[in-house]
């Protein structure tokens, strides 16, 4: 029974280890300074989701999707890097940047990454998105972090409910 108790600890603190630790949002600002992180071959990986949370395709062009927790960046929120010039829409997100303030952006290959390790970038909002939108894209959803989202997200936006 002890051995069993053991192992139940060590995994249940193995689990935590891989969890990024909650950070506080930042305010809700037109320049806001972010993790940022590139991604790359989702819409091409034969394993992953040919489309997004939003149910839209990958984009890179003049507006690339990106992936943010929506409880801080609703669904449709469009950006800037200040750095680069690029323009983003959040449209999807993931287990692992869920309570951060960190945003990735997609990029189609790895050789189109300039700088895929995580690094603090300026960003401009340029238009913010739904917190209904968001919302109802989330309850749609049965996975553990849309869960997690939602409840954030109703939190921080309490007329959504």
């Amino acid at each position: 029974m002890r051995n069993l108790l053991t192992a139940f600890a060590l995994f249940a603190l193995a689990g935590c280890a891989n969890r990024p630790a909650y950070e506080e949002p930042l305010p809700r600002d037109t320049y806001q300074k972010v993790n940022v992180a590139s991604y790359a071959g989702a819409a091409t990986d034969p394993g992953a989701p040919a489309a997004t949370a939003r149910g839209t395709r990958y984009e890179s062009g003049a507006v690339s999707s990106a992936a943010a927790d929506w409880a801080r960046w609703p669904a449709g929120t469009r950006f800037r890097v200040l750095a680069t010039g690029e323009f983003f829409e959040v449209d999807d997100f993931t287990d692992d940047i869920v309570g951060t303030n960190t945003i990735r952006l997609y990029k189609p290959s790895l050789a189109r990454m300039p700088n895929p390790s995580a690094h603090y970038v300026t960003i401009e909002i340029v238009e913010w998105g739904s917190p209904r939108e968001s919302a109802s894209l989330l309850r749609a959803q049965r996975s553990s972090t849309a869960k997690k989202i939602l409840a954030e997200l109703l939190a921080r936006y309490p007329e959504r409910r």
